[in-house]
């Protein structure tokens, strides 16, 4: 998707707030930045911009929301709205990911942290899905040298 020196911006994204991390591709780890609050931070799309700039990004990873079975949810055509207006914007390479348990995983970490604001929650999400993303990356890199 990107080139191993870019980084990559992982998004939970939500009609209310968006969780924003940044990754490694090089090695592997993704980090929560924050959440973006409609309606309160301004335009989703001049924070990401500014990021965008700051950070080097090569791609983005937004979450697209699935049932335990793998079912697309509701929400899943906001994220996809979303995702191609993010290309659209920034003509950069957009993936859809599977968010699957990607907000339990975070309460269940932020239960243990005694932390639970919501924007936690959030960033935390967008944190859980980019590292998901980057550790199929490296399983893949794995697997091409080992070859057939």
């Amino acid at each position: 998707m990107t080139d191993p020196g870019k980084s990559l911006l992982g998004l939970d994204y939500g009609l209310k707030r968006i969780g924003v991390a940044v990754g490694d591709v090089e090695r592997s780890l993704a980090f929560a930045l924050g959440t973006h609050e409609e309606g309160k931070d301004g335009s989703i799309f001049d924070f990401l911009s500014n990021l965008i700039g700051e950070r080097d990004i090569g791609g983005i990873v937004v979450g697209l929301p699935v049932t335990a079975s793998g079912e697309e949810k509701e929400s899943a055509d906001q994220a996809r709205r979303f995702a191609r207006r993010l290309e659209e914007e920034f003509r950069l390479p957009v993936v859809l990911w599977d968010e699957r348990y990607s907000s339990q995983e975070a309460d269940r970490w932020l239960r243990n942290q005694r932390r639970r604001e919501k924007k936690d929650r959030d960033s935390l999400a967008a944190e859980i899905i980019l590292q998901s993303y980057l550790d199929s990356l490296a399983a893949a890199d794995r697997e091409s040298e080992r070859g057939p």
